[in-house]
């Protein structure tokens, strides 16, 4: 549905103003809210409408002629915990279309022996190398001593990764600021095009930070390392030249793609308002590790995917993919380094500029979050700076927040997480997703308060006993099938196993009964239509208690049939919308599991 030049809608040839629209859709509600049934709503609270009328068509990123021909940096990130087995794995990325590499932290700390071996035979004038968000100087120069060996001082790309703000994050302690911005300045002229000093946003992100909080908290450390950097005696110019920005993807496409366009707006209205118009800025996106299930890791594959179509969409200068199953396996690797070739050389989506541009919910979602984010930055700037901000723990607090509000969503299935929350895979268990920071700001996984009933699930299988709960079907499989089936789903997102949810349900109370006693099970689930709970559900309930059941729960909302269900015994309703985490947990607690 579009807007013509009249201002008119139309479908079909039939030609609507907004606001008979609107009349059209109310009288489909039937009284519902339009608020309530049709407007979501982001975890940072902007409002997703239904409709979006066009916007302009002004394109917000900059034309860059070479990611235009060539598409985004591929940076392949290494956990290079043994330098001398990495080596192998950089060359193969490299051969195989990966443009950059970036190394994570070594067993000890990078030394430029340790520099040399996981890059040997890395031309660095070719492929930059990226130390990943650190605040160790003895590991920065390091890499900048292994630059100058190769005599790759002025044409070398490469990042540093000094980040003594976000080591707050990842250490618990403030690295020195100034001691980072000193040497950053000491080698601006010497090292022209090495970004030395890098703002990390991931790990709020990965802790629970909404798309708000992390523009707010990214352009917050960004002016105070301009600050920094134009006391240690560079321009401003000079000083944006020499920082590089490291966020977040998701899963969430469009609101990635309005989050990197308006960061990058952003951060070009500071260096305006600082008096540098039109310096330089990078971006890197990395696809979010919180994302990611350690169960059906193959739905990680599709999100990656889709984080790193936003990323290249909303104008990421490098993309990092990060392995779909936390492993550092060469199928792994290939996948990651693939989507990028898919993506640039098969689909050509880097040809565009900005080629969100003129989407009218992209737009206002990007307007927004310019508002939004800004709001966020100020109030960090009055509260004393980002340093202060975290230090105080205001930081860790408003990430904490922001996630028990989307464990709300998660926990309800409003939000659902694909092999995990919906769709349960009954799979082995793939390797574990790496985490880290610290303690303030850990890995929050959508998946993790639902993989933990999984794996306790598993303990209790592994040592003999099936969590099982018994399906009281009632009724022809007809009658039945709709329900037992969604229920068995339902429990199967706790790894809890189902008894007699195929064939016909029992015609009567007293089979139902017999049922569930040769079942050996001690919790039932009564499953049928809304008629035969009208006849027999009451029943049947009162039958599964004097049976021995424990616990006796329906599947379905029965309205006006709920008081007299609780009278029999009912114990819980478990239906769409209901509080899936508490009832399994609930479920798991009454069978022992832990």
């Amino acid at each position: 549905m579009a807007m013509t030049s009249d201002d008119r809608f139309r479908l079909d040839d039939v030609a609507a103003t907004a606001a008979e629209w609107r009349n059209a859709v109310d009288g489909v509600l039937q009284g519902a809210l339009f608020e309530k049934v049709l407007v979501g709503r982001t975890r940072g609270g902007l409002d997703i409408q239904p409709l979006y009328e066009p916007g302009s068509a002004v394109a917000l990123l900059p034309a860059d002629p070479h990611r235009v021909a060539y598409g985004w940096d591929i940076r392949q990130h290494h956990e290079a915990t043994h330098p001398a087995a990495c080596a192998a794995k950089v060359l193969d990325d490299l051969e195989h279309g990966v443009t950059s590499i970036e190394l994570g932290r070594s067993a000890t700390s990078w030394t430029l022996d340790t520099l040399r071996q996981a890059l040997e035979g890395v031309l660095l004038d070719i492929a930059p190398v990226v130390l990943a968000p650190h605040a160790d100087l003895d590991a920065a120069k390091a890499l900048v001593a292994l630059l100058d060996e190769g005599g790759n001082a002025t044409a070398c790309r490469s990042w540093l990764g000094l980040d003594p703000i976000g080591a707050f994050a990842r250490s618990g302690s403030m690295a020195d600021i100034a001691a980072c911005a000193a040497y950053a300045a000491s080698i601006a002229t010497s090292h022209p095009q090495v970004v030395a000093c890098t703002v990390d946003t991931t790990r709020y992100v990965d802790a629970g930070a909404d798309e708000v909080q992390e523009l707010g908290w990214m352009l917050a450390t960004g002016v105070a390392m301009l600050r920094a950097l134009e006391d240690a005696g560079l321009t401003v110019e000079r000083a944006a030249a020499t920082i590089g920005f490291r966020v977040a993807a998701d899963a969430d496409q469009f609101l990635t793609i309005a989050r990197l366009r308006a960061a990058r707006t952003l951060w070009s209205a500071v260096l305006a308002a600082s008096g540098a118009p039109g310096a330089a800025s990078r971006f890197h996106a990395v696809t979010s590790a919180s994302m990611f299930s350690q169960r059906d890791t193959a739905v990680n594959i599709l999100r990656s995917t889709t984080a790193a179509f936003a990323a290249g969409v909303g104008g990421a200068d490098a993309v990092t993919v990060l392995p779909f199953d936390g492993s550092d396996s060469a199928l792994a690797r290939r996948n990651a380094r693939n989507i990028h070739h898919l993506l640039i050389d098969e689909s050509g989506i880097n040809r565009l500029v900005d080629p969100a541009a003129g989407s009218a919910f992209v737009e206002s979602l990007t307007q927004r979050l310019l508002e939004a984010g800004w709001a966020a930055f100020q109030d960090v700037e009055v509260a004393g700076g980002m340093p202060a901000v975290l230090e105080s723990g205001v930081v860790a607090n408003a990430t904490r927040a922001s996630w028990e509000l989307r464990l709300g969503q998660l926990a309800t299935r409003r939000e659902p997480v694909t092999g995990v929350s919906e769709f349960p895979d009954t799979g082995p268990v793939a390797p574990t997703v790496k985490g880290g920071g610290h303690g303030e700001f850990p890995m929050r996984r959508p998946a993790a308060p639902f993989e933990a009933l999984r794996d306790a699930a598993d303990r209790s299988r592994s040592a003999g006993v099936d969590p099982i709960v018994h399906l009281a079907t009632l009724g022809p499989m007809a009658e039945h099938t709709a329900r037992s089936a969604w229920i068995s789903n339902f429990l199967a997102v706790g790894g809890l196993s189902v008894d007699g949810g195929d064939g016909d349900g029992a015609a009567s109370p007293i089979e139902a009964a017999a049922r569930f006693e040769a079942s050996g099970s001690s919790i039932a689930v009564v499953c049928s239509s809304d008629a035969v709970y009208a006849e027999r559900a009451a029943a049947t309930v009162t039958a599964l208690k004097d049976a021995g059941a424990s616990f006796v729960a329906l599947a379905g909302n029965p309205a006006d049939l709920r008081a007299d269900l609780e009278s029999a015994g009912v114990d819980a309703f478990l239906y769409l919308g209901v509080d899936v985490l508490r009832a399994l947990g609930d479920l798991h607690e009454r069978l022992g599991l832990d």
